[in-house]
């Protein structure tokens, strides 16, 4: 299993193991965001991803949302270009 797009697409491995997967198009979410972003965060590390992160995420699964969040790394840029983009933005908390 890994984090990624690739790995992702086997979504019956991953439900098996007990993870919760996107309930939305992450793609036309994705879309919508470059083409009308609404929430910017600064800050992309463990904060963001277990607080704003896990609430942009509720809200989508939800339908309430349908942008997700444009993050801005100012401090450690290492995690954006080694940790998120790698893994095509996706993380597990």
């Amino acid at each position: 299993m890994k984090l990624n797009n690739q790995g992702l697409a086997n979504k019956q491995e991953w439900l098996d193991a007990g993870y919760r997967l996107p309930k939305f198009d992450r793609e036309a979410m994705i879309a919508k965001t470059k083409a009308n972003p609404v929430w910017i965060h600064f800050g992309a590390g463990n904060i963001f991803r277990a607080f704003q992160a896990n609430v942009a995420q509720e809200l989508l699964n939800k339908g309430i949302l349908d942008t997700g969040i444009i993050v801005a790394e100012g401090f450690d840029y290492e995690i954006v270009e080694k940790m998120n983009r790698p893994h095509n933005e996706y993380t597990i908390l």
